[in-house]
């Protein structure tokens, strides 16, 4: 018998309730497979920041969302449908919170609240934080948020 390391998928409409509720989720789940709870906190923070960026800058109809556990870090995804001008936004987001040191792009995110009306402070916060990398990768009807944490 082959042995899979954790995932999970699930598909939803990212509403404010649902991204509350699959943080605690994520958090318990992480928690219940021998995580540091600190750890845990992160990739539920990353869960939630995902969801709400994606609820904000691509469609909000639908998302995607994928957690692996994969041994020596965690990875966080969100897949939506987003028009050109969301998958533009969402190129700029990526592009801010991975410009230069994880702590002055952190300070810089506290300065500048949001881009175009998408909030960045969380993303700098777990790039600061838990040494995270952010990464978009898209097609010509979705985009995929990534975000990947060592453990």
């Amino acid at each position: 018998m082959s042995r899979h390391l954790p995932w999970i998928h699930v598909e939803l409409v990212p509403l404010f309730l649902q991204v509350r509720n699959l943080r605690r989720f994520v958090r318990d789940f992480c928690v219940g497979m021998s995580l540091r709870p600190e750890y845990a906190e992160h990739i539920a923070m990353a869960s939630a920041e995902l969801l709400e960026v994606a609820a904000k800058g691509a469609s909000a109809q639908w998302a995607r969302f994928d957690l692996r556990l994969l041994g020596t870090f965690t990875e966080v995804s969100v897949t939506s449908a987003a028009t050109l001008k969301q998958r533009e936004t969402l190129q700029a987001i990526v592009s801010e919170v991975s410009q230069g040191e994880a702590r002055d792009a952190y300070a810089r995110s506290l300065a500048k609240a949001n881009i175009d009306g998408i909030a960045i402070s969380g993303l700098c916060r777990l790039r600061h934080e838990a040494a995270a990398e952010l990464a978009l990768t898209q097609t010509e009807e979705e985009v995929c948020l990534i975000i990947r944490a060592p453990v």
